[in-house]
Parts: C-alpha cells; sequence; structure tokens
C-alpha cells in the first residue's frame, strides 16, 4: 500500500482497497464514484451445470461488496452518495450488498445508454446498456429535480488506455455533476482502473482520492494525470 501519485488534486494510492480505506479520515469525502469488477465468475452464473458462479458464489461477492462499501461510507459525510457500475449479472450482488451495508442505502439505478450495440453470445442479447446503482446517506438529496435515470453517452468498441472495462469520460463526468459536488469537494474511486473518475473530478474543480490495485493501471493513470489533458471526444477509461 502506498501513494503512487498525488498532484494539487489528485491522491492515487496503489493497494487494496480494504486497505486503504481503512486509513482514510471519517466524514473526509463527499460521494464515491466507481466502476468495480462486476463479479467473480460471471461469465458461468447462467449455466445450470457449473459448480462455480452460482447463487451462493454470487451473495459470497455480495460480502466483499458490502465490506468495502461500509468502510467508504465511514469516510463520506452524512449527506453523501454513492454511485457504483455494474450490469445484469452483478446487480443481485449489488442490491444485496446494500441491504448488508450500515449508513447506505440504495436510492435509484440508473441505465446508461451506451448508443452502441456490443457482441454476445449465442443466446443473448446483444448490450446496450450497463447499470449505475445510486446508494444514498441518510442526508443526501438529488439536487436535479428533472434529471431522468437513463443517461444517454455514447460508447464504442474502442479502448484507447487499453482497460478492459474502460468508461466514457463524459460519462463519469455526467456522474459526477450528478452528485452536485461542490469545487474543492473530496470524491472518492476506491477502484481507479486507467483514471478516468480522477480526471473527471480534477477538471471540474475538485479533489479525488483513488486506488487501483493493480501497478500497470496506476502507472496509466499516472500518466494521464501527469498530462492534463482532456478529450471529451475519444478518450474513455
Amino acid at each position: 500500500m502506498t501513494i503512487y501519485y498525488q498532484d494539487d488534486a489528485v491522491t492515487l494510492h496503489h493497494g487494496d482497497c480494504l486497505e486503504v480505506l481503512p486509513t482514510l479520515a471519517a466524514a473526509s469525502v463527499a460521494h464515491v464514484v466507481t466502476d468495480p469488477p462486476y463479479i467473480l465468475q460471471a461469465g458461468s452464473s447462467s449455466q445450470k451445470g457449473s459448480k462455480t458462479g452460482g447463487w451462493a458464489d454470487m451473495m459470497n461477492a455480495s460480502h466483499w461488496y458490502a465490506a468495502w462499501l461500509n468502510e467508504a461510507s465511514r469516510t463520506m459525510r452524512h449527506n453523501g452518495s454513492a454511485w457504483v457500475f455494474g450490469n445484469w449479472r452483478s446487480l443481485p450482488v449489488m442490491m444485496r450488498a446494500a441491504i448488508d451495508c450500515d449508513e447506505l442505502a440504495a436510492a435509484s439505478l440508473a441505465v446508461w445508454d451506451k448508443e452502441w450495440i456490443g457482441p454476445a453470445g449465442p443466446q443473448q442479447l446483444r448490450s446496450q446498456h450497463e447499470f449505475c446503482l445510486v446508494l444514498a446517506r441518510q442526508g443526501f438529496t438529488q439536487p436535479n429535480r428533472s434529471q431522468g435515470d437513463v443517461l444517454r453517452v455514447q460508447s464504442s468498441s474502442s479502448k484507447p488506455t487499453g482497460h478492459p472495462a474502460e468508461k466514457p469520460l463524459r460519462l463519469m463526468s455526467k456522474i459526477i455533476d450528478l452528485t452536485a459536488a461542490a469545487p474543492g469537494d473530496v470524491i472518492l474511486d476506491p477502484f481507479a482502473g486507467s483514471g478516468t473518475v480522477a480526471v473527471a473530478a480534477s477538471a471540474a474543480g475538485m479533489r479525488c482520492v483513488s486506488i487501483e490495485a493493480e501497478e500497470r493501471w496506476c502507472e496509466v493513470a499516472a500518466r494521464r494525470l501527469s498530462q492534463g489533458v482532456l478529450n471529451f471526444g475519444e478518450e474513455q477509461a
């Protein structure tokens, strides 16, 4: 566990979030915006003959989700919120984890319309969306009362940073805007990947605490942050 990169706006930790989160001060974070691993063995969760990835494994995975969500909640202010990405397979895991959270409750489920159709297996419909579960502490209120629960931000098969779970920078910027965080507020991302949340938060005048377990993605994130370049038309992660 170490600080891999730091500037005036961003602190990027290289380490396991369950080790780093307890070191962060209570009530030091405004909101959480993150894209965690969706679910282990998700590919076999729909295969009847599989010995892994069934309901029991999914519920076990929910304990891991609840563990980091509870730690993240401890760092948040009383009016904070957590915006957590997932897909149709991980949604039951996320909802179960929400039940096990002490200070967070599921408030909304946003649908990211990718405006692009992805690949699929022979039994599947081709995916055009993912989810973002909004978990709220008691004092949180959604400031934009006209915002619907479908977010249309175009995606594509292009992955400029090479990260397998890239999200468009515009999407993360939109999510941060929906939190109504103020300039100088801290956004927490326990699963930084290639650093998109940190880039978006910094561009919006906020600070960000990011955590990433894999050093190769810390390197990518640090490079992006040190360049300070935003490309809303093409860059994703």
